[in-house]
């Protein structure tokens, strides 16, 4: 072999490799534009996409933007609302959750989006390990608040949900998470002034009534009653009994978030019932303080013609409502809630002449203002466990951050 061919073979050889480094040059600078035109799309789809209030795959209210401000900032509340307003408000959310819920149901599994299809036509929410972190602030938080307002009487209903009560409809192969354990230990963990009501018995002695929807997350307005005249026995008053009230059947055609959120389509559909109290003394004003609406119900019946017909009870969420009765007790309630308490609170309107409703997850206001100039006697936490366990807002508001 000659060293002139020897040369030349250097050289296409070197040229080879300077075009395949060329090539490999482009492909990374093609891919990286790519990867950043990508990422403007989406931005900008997000960004200028049409904002969504209520999902209706999900059926719930989605986080809207919040409004904001440099006191709302530095009090650390703000980030956490805009970060679940952009989670929310992703573009086109609903279709990305259909395409994992008909991904599920493909694969025949008995459970999707974290709910399971149970037995008897039940759908229910998997309930997880608690986050210690999360819970640790909320039960340091209630602490506090505890200690700052010794001298008002203070109270804890976390209720079980429909996996704790209703496990036997669960599958087979479910794997369960012992909520009532946990439930159990916080309590140990609550502040000597206040009174944990634990509703877990009442509720089982009456397993086998409707308790739960079979498609939504919430318990009935019969577990809510049930839970209401377990609440007597620690606050002192005496409940009412179901005679005196007239039920009524409001839909029989209630297909919850659960059904929306999994996929599953069951073959029964919910009834919802409102239970409207015989004496006729028993009056209500209700104050929608950031809507700027008064009625004189508890329930709103036009959103019986929408898909979310839970929403009969207050209208659905709110971040203060406001409650004057007719009772003479004198006192006020202040409840810390989650949407359990919407068809709860019907019931407490004989037992207390004010009842304010404050929900953390979309109040920014200051509290000790709000117990100071309300003259709060009474103070309740009432949540469902899901919500409560993995809940980041309370803490911030009864710290005031």
């Amino acid at each position: 072999m000659t060293e002139a061919y020897k040369t030349k073979n250097r050289e296409t050889t070197h040229k080879r490799k300077k075009t395949k480094k060329g090539y490999g040059k482009k492909y990374c600078l093609g891919l990286s534009t790519l990867f950043v035109c990508y990422l403007v799309f989406f931005v900008s789809l997000n960004t200028l996409g049409e904002k969504k209030t209520f999902s209706e795959t999900e059926n719930r209210v989605l986080q809207t933007k919040p409004t904001f401000s440099i006191e709302k900032l530095f009090e650390g509340r703000f980030t956490g609302k805009y970060e679940d307003y952009k989670v929310d408000q992703f573009f086109d959310r609903d279709f990305w959750i259909d395409v994992k819920i008909k991904t599920d149901k493909l694969l025949l599994k008995k459970e999707s989006n974290n709910v399971y299809l149970g037995k008897d036509d039940y759908l229910l929410e998997k309930f997880d390990k608690p986050v210690e972190e999360n819970v640790s602030k909320n039960l340091d938080a209630i602490d506090s608040f505890a200690k700052k307002y010794k001298n008002v009487k203070q109270y804890m209903l976390i209720s079980p949900t429909a996996i704790n009560i209703l496990s036997n409809k669960l599958p087979m192969d479910a794997p369960v998470v012992d909520q009532q354990q946990y439930l159990d230990d916080y309590a140990k963990r609550l502040n000597s002034n206040i009174s944990f009501v634990d509703t877990y018995t009442t509720l089982l002695e009456h397993k086998k009534e409707d308790l739960f929807y079979r498609t939504d997350h919430h318990w009935t307005t019969l577990g809510a009653f049930y839970s209401y005249q377990r609440l007597g026995d620690f606050m002192n008053f005496t409940p009412k009994d179901s005679d005196d009230y007239d039920i009524e059947l409001v839909s029989n055609s209630f297909n919850g978030a659960l059904a929306s959120k999994s996929g599953y389509d069951t073959k029964q559909k919910d009834k919802v019932r409102v239970y409207i109290p015989k004496d006729e003394n028993d009056k209500v004003v209700v104050n929608y303080e950031e809507e700027q609406k008064k009625t004189a119900t508890l329930y709103e019946s036009d959103k019986l013609d929408e898909k979310d017909k839970y929403q009969v009870f207050l209208g659905g969420n709110h971040p203060i409502v406001k409650i004057d009765t007719s009772s003479t007790s004198g006192k006020t309630l202040l409840i810390f809630k989650d949407s359990y308490a919407n068809s709860f609170v019907p019931f407490l309107t004989s037992h207390f002449s004010k009842i304010i409703l404050v929900d953390p997850r979309y109040y920014y206001e200051d509290i000790d203002e709000l117990m100071k100039s309300e003259n709060v006697d009474e103070v309740l936490y009432l949540y469902n466990a899901n919500t409560f366990f993995s809940d980041t807002s309370l803490a911030p508001v009864l710290n005031n951050e």
